[in-house]
């Protein structure tokens, strides 16, 4: 008799719920949308009531379309965002809301870091170049900032733990991959470095302890299944961190492969066999940390706001286009799509820097923000629209380059998944600005197919994750990138980069964070 593997993807504004066969076809699906609260400039949190609503609103769409028993679900695996955590009481009742990965609060913490232990050794010992976006420096942020809170906290806890237990699970527990952004992690060991925790004063024990294996973590309770659809007793068993995931899903298991996955944000995924030499790549800006495969290394480059960019122009100047996209029952992204197409290669000059919540690799600047260079009166609103799109990827061009670098060689292929892969254009704007070639999936979603596939491992179910990827992972084949407009879109890059070192250089975005802290009433 037929079994199925199911994998949700709680992701940060919204939950995608998916079942899969054994050939990784997608039986039924279901997604449903949440927001972010934003108190304070760079600030970014969520109530995790609200996340646990929408993610059983996406399940309970999923469970009603399939057309199977639900009984022959043999697996739930979850998949996460990484670095967005939450204190709870013993009950697991979170004591505030969750301090979502992109919040750049930690500010003075991050520079804490750099006097106190220094770049290079903190990126030896984890890594991670110092960012105010890793939890650590925030978890130092709470204890002297929000003292109240720390001392009544149990257990600091990512999302990956807290909606494994809302749906069954009783052990106490967390995964490498799911804990890449904590950035209190000894990169040899995937372990937590106690010396991290010794030096800011923090409570290691605040932490659950880690989880290497694939294995069962529980059952769906009774309310778990009343909540989701699922059937009571479908075992559950870790996904890992949503990147992670994303990297399984989309076959990433050999060293020369990478993923990349345009979601909220836009992150560039590759395995490495065994652990980095941190010495050697201290400079790189490249991202050390677990794969969700267990005992292997990977290696990422992050744009922190990418389809957060896209939500942004649709939320804020797309209003024609989604009262279009109603009438016509289509993607208003589709429409936005397709006005941007109409605007030539290089938006007649017109740049968008993207850096919404930072700029994270190569070049670690948690002041950055962003904005338009180049706007003339001949920019319309199909320049602008392609210059949103363009910029994203000309910071994600940032980030290729460098794991090229660390890699030593480019690529052998750049696998695409997340929302933005579902759309040819971008997909071929990407070919043309890396200048490589690029693959589609038949399961763009990969972070959900990721988790099914580690749940079924965990399960016992699926012998491997290998031999799992060979059965359910599948392609479209390859996107050739168009090297005239390679060439066009490079000239702009360089100015791209250069405006925005230029800034770096001047201190500007420094100052400018000065002067909003001064005047927005943070505390």
């Amino acid at each position: 008799m037929e079994k199925y593997f199911a994998g949700i993807d709680a992701g940060t504004t919204g939950t995608t719920v998916m079942i899969f066969d054994r050939d990784g076809n997608v039986m039924s699906s279901g997604y449903s949308e949440y927001r972010t609260k934003h108190p304070h400039p760079g600030w970014v949190d969520q109530d995790m009531h609200e996340l646990w609503d929408g993610l059983c609103a996406a399940a309970k769409q999923a469970t009603s379309r399939f057309r199977g028993d639900l009984s022959r679900i043999v697996s739930i695996g979850v998949s996460s965002q990484r670095g967005s955590f939450v204190p709870v009481d013993e009950n697991w009742e979170p004591l505030i809301d969750a301090i979502v990965w992109s919040d750049g609060r930690a500010t003075r913490e991050t520079q804490w870091i750099n006097d106190e232990i220094g770049s290079d050794e903190y990126c030896r010992i984890t890594g991670l170049n110092p960012s105010s976006l890793w939890v650590y420096p925030k978890l130092k942020w709470l204890k002297d900032q929000r003292p109240e809170v720390y001392d009544r906290t149990w257990k600091i806890v990512n999302g990956h733990e807290w909606i494994l237990h809302r749906l069954g699970s009783t052990e106490l527990f967390a995964n490498p991959s799911a804990l890449n952004y904590n950035g209190m992690f000894d990169i040899t060991t995937l372990d937590y470095a106690p010396e991290l925790f010794d030096r800011a004063g923090l409570d290691i024990d605040l932490m659950p302890p880690i989880v290497h294996e694939l294995r069962p973590v529980g059952e769906v309770s009774a309310a778990g299944a009343l909540a989701t659809g699922f059937a009571e007793g479908t075992v559950l068993a870790p996904g890992g961190g949503d990147q992670q995931c994303a990297a399984v899903g989309s076959g990433v298991n050999k060293a020369g492969m990478a993923e990349l996955s345009l979601g909220t944000a836009a992150v560039m995924v590759a395995q490495l066999d065994e652990a980095p030499d941190m010495v050697a790549n201290l400079d790189g800006g490249v991202s050390f940390g677990a794969h969700a495969i267990p005992h292997r290394w990977d290696m990422e480059g992050t744009a922190h706001a990418a389809g957060a960019v896209l939500r942004w122009w649709r939320d804020t100047y797309g209003q024609p286009e989604v009262a279009a996209a109603e009438a016509l029952d289509v993607s208003p992204y589709e429409l936005i799509s397709l006005e941007a197409s109409h605007a030539p290669v290089g938006s007649d000059g017109l740049l968008f820097f993207p850096f919404f919540n930072s700029q994270a690799n190569p070049h670690f600047h948690d002041n950055a923000r962003g904005g338009m260079l180049g706007l003339t009166q001949i920019h319309t609103r199909k320049h602008a629209a392609r210059a949103v799109l363009e910029g994203v990827i000309y910071e994600l061009r940032m980030a290729v380059e460098a794991m090229e670098g660390a890699l030593g060689r480019p690529f052998d292929t750049i696998r695409l998944s997340g929302g933005g892969a579902k759309s040819v254009f971008w997909t071929q704007m990407q070919a043309d600005i890396y200048g490589r070639r690029v693959e589609r999936l038949k399961v763009s979603e990969c972070a959900v197919l990721g988790a099914a596939i580690l749940g079924g491992v965990g399960s016992g179910e699926l012998t491997d994750v290998d031999s799992a990827i060979d059965a359910m992972v599948h392609t479209h084949g390859f996107v050739d990138p168009d090297m005239e407009a390679h060439a066009v879109y490079s000239d702009y890059f360089e100015i791209f980069e250069k405006a925005f070192l230029a800034l770096v250089e001047a201190d500007v975005y420094n100052d400018l964070a000065k002067v909003n802290t001064r005047h927005s009433g943070e505390d």
